[in-house]
């Protein structure tokens, strides 16, 4: 009993984060053979961003409608995840140019929730392993690390910070249909039933999909 009070937070929490990921695998594993049936859902909350990469740029997700948007809440300094799912973005960038539709028709979206550590200059440095090019992938920031976390809610997911300044989060990508609609949550780089390529033709078919919407 005294173990289960002194770690009940971290209980819930792991419980929390357990039941989101069973119900991110089982639709992301879905994705594969059903991607076009879409579930229509709410708006994407508004934001107003700075994008690391055009020199602190405001950006509005409203300034994108009539474009795909491929969203993903992250931190550069993460260990794991965020490193591999970045990865998985880089290659949708690279298939979305194969298919004539990056950036005039679809743009990706990385948005940092660690804007201490994440500067611009740090982005700029994380943003350049992945060969990120700036025609139609954003990276964002809000200097405001509080009005960031309350995004990363909005948005439907979960975010913690622990003492040492770590962050524990879902791992998706939120895909956001022309209108400007969450249609779509889709596991990342944690979700190992399918190969990096795998996961971004998976992703690139989601986002043709929406295309003829």
């Amino acid at each position: 009993m005294p173990f289960i009070r002194k770690h009940a937070f971290k209980i819930a929490l792991f419980a929390l984060c357990a039941a989101m990921g069973i119900y991110l695998l089982v639709s992301s594993r879905a994705d594969s053979t059903q991607a076009v049936n879409f579930p229509q859902n709410s708006p994407a909350p508004e934001f107003t961003l700075q994008n690391a990469l055009e020199d602190g740029k405001e950006v509005k997700l409203a300034d994108s409608d009539g474009k795909v948007r491929v969203a993903y809440f992250y931190w550069s300094h993460c260990p794991d995840v965020c490193p591999a799912t970045t990865f998985i973005l880089s290659k949708v960038q690279d298939k979305l140019k194969e298919e004539g539709l990056f950036g005039d028709k679809a743009e990706l979206m990385s948005i940092t929730f660690d804007p201490e550590r994440d500067t611009p200059e740090a982005i700029r440095t994380f943003a350049s392993k992945f060969h990120a090019d700036p025609a139609g992938w954003l990276f964002l920031r809000n200097p405001d690390e509080a009005a960031t976390a309350k995004l990363v809610k909005d948005y439907g997911l979960s975010l913690l910070k622990d003492a040492d300044g770590n962050y524990s989060h879902n791992d998706v990508f939120t895909l956001i249909d022309k209108k400007g609609n969450i249609r779509k949550y889709i596991t990342g780089g944690m979700d190992q039933s399918m190969t990096p390529d795998q996961k971004a033709d998976s992703i690139v078919t989601a986002v043709k999909s929406l295309l003829k919407k």
